[in-house]
């Protein structure tokens, strides 16, 4: 079995998380706001699409599921004041981690409302399995259903879900993204793209009604007050 470093600088990886990024190009190149918060392994880092946002910080995780990078955390504490990011990325991030109904919830706190989510997983149903579980045994698998679920829970939408990896491991230098999998093996393939946002906030203004002309000149007081005058 194979650690965490071999599996994602291998070359099959690398094509595909560089292949995955170019698969969010289109989504973020509409992103703005002033934040942006990507999660992603150690040694698995891509080169993130053009964006509008402000900043976006960068946040490792490590073999053991801690993070690592701008800051160092445990993923269901995460050190950003809540409503901080426009734009969450998790590229293969909830793999090393076991529990992640903890970590949908710190999700939703630092995701302003609207904001987008852009997670990425591996297949457990697809034909990189055996190919991902002989380089480490230790990844947990998770479908894009499960994910959805979890999110919804904490009032994150699924809007879509897509495949935009590959039907094999290949260690070609790079992949042209106009070449994809036919849409008949695509959930087949290597990994799962799942688009959600996050629903606006629930509290809106209570509606005054409108006060009579009478009232208008002569506005009452309240019962207390009435009391403080006796």
């Amino acid at each position: 079995m194979g650690d965490a470093a071999s599996l994602y600088s291998s070359a099959p990886m690398q094509v595909l998380l560089a292949r995955e990024m170019a698969a969010l190009a289109p989504i973020l190149s509409g992103a703005y706001g002033n934040y942006g918060l990507i999660l992603r392994p150690r040694h698995g880092g891509a080169t993130v699409p053009p964006h509008l946002l402000g900043n976006i910080v960068e946040i490792d995780i490590d073999e053991n599921g801690c993070l690592a990078g701008d800051v160092r955390c445990v993923p269901w504490q995460l050190p950003f004041a809540s409503q901080s990011f426009n734009v969450l990325i998790v590229q293969h991030a909830l793999e090393r981690i076991e529990h992640i109904d903890d970590c949908a919830a710190e999700f939703a706190r630092v995701l302003a409302p609207e904001g987008i989510v852009l997670m990425l997983g591996f297949n457990p149903f697809g034909t990189w399995r055996p190919w991902l579980l002989r380089r480490e045994r230790d990844l947990r698998l998770r479908s894009a259903r499960v994910c959805e679920a979890q999110l919804a829970r904490e009032q994150i939408d699924t809007l879509q879900i897509r495949f935009p990896g590959l039907l094999w491991p290949r260690a070609e230098a790079a992949v042209r993204p106009e070449r994809s999998i036919h849409t008949a093996l695509a959930r087949f393939g290597s990994s799962w793209l799942l688009i959600a946002r996050k629903r606006r906030s629930t509290l809106t203004p209570m509606r005054l009604r409108a006060a009579s002309r009478g009232g208008a000149r002569a506005p009452q007081l309240a019962p207390g007050a009435h009391r403080n005058r006796a």
